[in-house]
């Protein structure tokens, strides 16, 4: 073990810490066991501390709030990073750099290249992403660890919220992280190296099938109160990282990071809240009632399918065959009346029982933004582009307030830990002289569908003026004039995502400018020489026949 990184102060530090986080977290603890007995969880324990593998919402009679929790995890990814549309866009803050062509062409080639490593086959950005909408949907709080090593790209996996204990900044962002999980002797071997584990994890893995005992491992990851840049281990990361065994509260690491590694976004959050209120949360009194109506139903449509019977006497009778085919003799009196009569039962109240379910199952369904996955799956959908964007438009006023707080909290910080490491990595080409001269940072932003969405608007709004002018200039010919065709058709590129190398330069349209400039004149030459050329012909004709006459 090495000794070096030790310090008995730092590690009561961050026990005392780390029970203040816990407490921090207790009272919601009970809500998500909640969550946890209605919807199917992967995660081995959660917060009922079920076995891995066993099923845990055996309570459910009724399956709408699983599916509309899928589908919301499905419309969640597709809004935000959908995968089969280029929606990351690196500029810089300055307008004037971003007014330079060499500076767009290197931000269209680093958008391009960002979105090809974090899209690429092995970071798993992609179950990442679902595992985290799924995980706010249920839990209102998401946590995604982001790492990276040259060579290899990006790596993405979201943790469980089982494991994870947060507190925020001043200004309620996520900025202190605690993960508390149990690894095998083995795994934190591989993880650490020899080295650096304690004499009872050294222990284990002397003796043969101790290997695979388990060893609580606390994860710190906060700012770097000790933080200087011109120490060389961790003290010159911003962000301070810390593996501490619990059980011989010793340190196995000590290391940190240039950003923060795990992004934290809450579904949504009230005044002073630390963790967020979900979909499941906030309908979670709606999930039980209709399970409680559905188990009625169920157990009302058993009745009316399979009914209890009445007896005038028992006449002998020991038993009735109610199989398809049965024989029953004696069950007719002399007049042919049967003498076994159906027990009257609530059949008459199934179609309003199922009424009140289905308009309790809505309410659900509208949490989890039922309406927005529609839009985005329906194949039978007859609308226009148009008219597609006109109703998501619409529709996104609902979504917008997630949208945005995902992306403030998850998008945001995510992006400038990619950005970060690409850079570190040599993995983007080097900035352009311009960036360097003025010291500038990159910064990543999501044409996702909300923001395509509001610039659709700015364009449109553009094209409505536009067309309107024809009108107005009947009137006033000099409101022709009042338009900038060539500012309109640059800013409606930058508007609609049209990449900067697919437009010409301001060089190379000033070039094309001169040159229709210059036909022009030629052409005009052309016409004046063949205009002289026909005068003087025909003055030649008039000489002629004076001449003849």
């Amino acid at each position: 073990m090495n000794d070096r990184i030790q310090d008995e102060e730092l590690v009561k530090a961050d026990l005392r810490d780390h029970d203040r986080l816990k407490s921090l977290r207790a009272p919601w603890e009970s809500v998500w066991r909640d969550v946890d007995d209605r919807f199917p969880s992967g995660a081995a324990g959660g917060f009922t501390n079920a076995s891995p593998g066993s099923l845990r919402n055996e309570r459910n009679f009724d399956p709408t709030h699983i599916t509309a929790k899928n589908r919301f995890a499905a419309a969640g990814v597709a809004i935000t990073t959908p995968e089969e549309k280029d929606y990351i866009r690196i500029r810089f803050v300055d307008d004037d750099l971003m007014a330079l062509r060499s500076v767009k062409l290197w931000c269209e080639k680093a958008s391009r290249r960002m979105y090809g490593m974090r899209h690429a086959a092995m970071t798993g950005f992609g179950t990442s992403a679902n595992e985290d909408w799924s995980q706010l949907g249920r839990y209102g709080t998401s946590p995604v660890f982001v790492d990276g090593k040259p060579g290899r790209g990006f790596i993405y996996r979201t943790l469980h919220l089982s494991q994870v204990y947060i507190d925020v900044d001043y200004a309620g962002i996520v900025n202190r992280v605690h993960r508390c999980y149990k690894r095998t002797a083995a795994q934190l071997e591989e993880e650490f190296g020899l080295e650096a584990l304690t004499p009872k994890m050294r222990k284990a893995l002397e003796q043969p099938g101790k290997e695979n005992t388990e060893f609580e491992i606390l994860h710190v990851v906060a700012p770097n109160r000790e933080w200087d840049t011109d120490k060389l281990d961790w003290r010159r990361m911003p962000i301070a990282s810390r593996y501490l065994a619990l059980d011989e509260k010793s340190y196995l690491r000590r290391s940190g990071y240039h950003s923060m590694p795990i992004a934290v976004s809450r579904h949504m959050t009230e005044a002073e809240d630390i963790y967020g209120m979900s979909p499941a949360i906030n309908v979670m009194p709606t999930i039980k009632g209709v399970n409680a109506m559905k188990r009625t139903t169920l157990r009302a449509g058993h009745k009316a399918v399979d009914p209890a019977l009445l007896f005038n006497n028992d006449n002998g009778i020991n038993r009735l065959v109610s199989k398809a085919g049965g024989l029953n003799p004696g069950m007719v009196d002399d007049r042919g009346m049967p003498m076994v009569h159906r027990m009257p039962g609530g059949e008459q109240g199934l179609p309003y029982a199922m009424e009140m379910i289905g308009g309790e199952q809505q309410i659900i369904k509208t949490e989890f933004l039922e309406e927005f996955y529609k839009i985005l799956t329906d194949p039978n959908s007859r609308m226009t582009t148009t008219e597609v964007l006109e109703v998501m438009s619409k529709q996104g006023i609902l979504v917008r307030p997630f949208a945005s707080q995902y992306q403030t909290e998850k998008q945001y910080p995510m992006s400038q830990r990619e950005l970060d490491l690409a850079i570190r990595h040599g993995q983007l080409d080097p900035f352009p002289a311009e960036v360097l001269e003025a010291g500038a940072w990159p910064i990543m932003e999501y044409e996702n569908m909300l923001a395509k969405m509001a610039r659709a608007e700015s364009t449109s709004t553009t094209l409505r003026y536009v067309q309107a002018l024809p009108v107005l200039t009947e009137f006033d010919p000099r409101v022709r004039h009042r338009v900038n065709a060539d500012a309109i058709a640059v800013g409606m590129a930058d508007e609609m995502g049209v990449k900067p190398s697919y437009m010409r330069s301001d060089e190379e349209v000033a070039a094309l400018v001169a040159k229709d400039q210059q036909q022009q004149a030629q052409a005009a030459q052309l016409a004046q020489l063949e205009q002289a050329s026909g005068a003087t012909l025909n003055l030649a004709k008039a000489n002629q026949l004076t001449e003849a006459a």
